[in-house]
């Protein structure tokens, strides 16, 4: 009885080594590595490799941080997977250790999952060496940490302080003098000249230097057509200054300040002025005469007028009303324009 126990336990081991066997013929790992000596702390590739059949299914070890003892792994790939044939796989995955110390390592059989079953790698050495030392030469101290480059964004800031510092002082001391000198910190703008006045005294200036008398007739039209241009941009804020007379007449049609009568007279200097200067006509004394009453005629019927006596009263009203510590009225100013309004 003890006997036919012993025959099926005999019988049942073997059948699991030939079977054993036969798996192991069917799957094949695999470890390498791409260089067998390196320097300290070099980066060594290791490549593990699977070779199966399709209907197998063969678990890669996962690394932590560390190979052994003294062999780290600093990252472990994804594995890739090729085809060798109809019915067969090869697998492999690489791995990249370093270590930090001289001396010959080994790195052991490496387990596989299969199954129920462990299967080894083969056993893998390399060796790391130290840096290379010139003994004939002297010892040097250690180099120091290198410095950085400044950057722009790191400047920006001293410099709009810098200029901050530089624009308060300077304010300082223009307060300072102005304190010193008992003079306003503050000084009130002197209003512009309304557009008729300055027109006005031009024109004057251009009588007094009879310059059609002179048979300087381009001169003559070409400054009074640019009194008229300035005055048209001083009282309509109208571009005239860079255009042409047909530019400018247009513009003043399509303003809110256009009046058919108005219009007439502005064409009729404009078309002599151009005759003039473009076409090289000679009008006589009696059109240069009547150019120049045309252009005083135009300011007359278009200027504003602010009633400066009214003003003044006003003001005098206000000083008055604010030593009795009445409240101040509001200042009404009389604005007048010519026939156009």
């Amino acid at each position: 009885m003890i006997k036919m126990r012993l025959k099926y336990i005999l019988s049942l081991l073997v059948t699991a080594f030939v079977f054993a066997n036969a798996l192991a013929q069917q799957v094949n790992v695999q470890a390498k590595l791409d260089t067998n000596e390196a320097l300290i702390g070099d980066h060594i590739g290791l490549e593990l490799s699977v070779f199966q059949s399709k209907k197998d299914t063969v678990l890669l070890p996962l690394f932590e941080n560390k190979l052994s003892n003294n062999i780290e792994v600093i990252k472990q790939f994804a594995p890739d997977t090729l085809k060798l044939g109809e019915d067969s796989l090869h697998i492999k995955q690489k791995v990249l250790i370093t270590a930090f110390d001289s001396g010959r390592y080994v790195i052991p059989h490496i387990p596989f999952l299969y199954h129920k079953d462990t299967l080894k790698s083969n056993a893998l050495l390399f060796k790391i060496n130290t840096l290379p030392v010139d003994t004939t030469k002297a010892i040097k101290d250690i180099k120091g940490p290198y410095e950085a480059p400044i950057s722009l964004a790191e400047i920006l800031p001293w410099v709009f302080g810098g200029l901050g510092l530089v624009l308060l002082i300077l304010l300082l001391i223009y307060i300072i003098r102005k304190i010193i000198r008992k003079e306003p910190i503050i000084r009130k703008i002197k209003p512009l000249e309304p557009a008729h006045v300055i027109a006005y005294r031009d024109l004057e200036k251009l009588k007094e230097k009879k310059l059609w008398q002179k048979d300087r007739i381009k001169d003559y039209y070409t400054e009074l057509t640019d009194i008229l241009r300035k005055y048209l941009w001083n009282r309509y804020a109208i571009k005239t200054l860079e255009r042409t007379s047909d530019e400018i007449l247009y513009s003043l049609k399509k303003s809110a300040f256009y009046d058919q009568e108005l219009q007439n007279l502005l064409k009729e200097v404009f078309n002599l002025s151009d005759l003039v200067k473009f076409a090289k006509y000679k009008p006589l004394p009696d059109d240069n005469k009547r150019c120049y009453d045309t252009v005083v005629q135009y300011i007359d019927k278009t200027k504003l007028e602010i009633n400066e006596s009214e003003t003044e009263k006003n003001e005098t009203e206000d000083t008055e009303s604010k030593s009795a510590g009445e409240p101040k009225p509001p200042v009404k100013k009389e604005i007048k324009q010519g026939k156009q309004e």
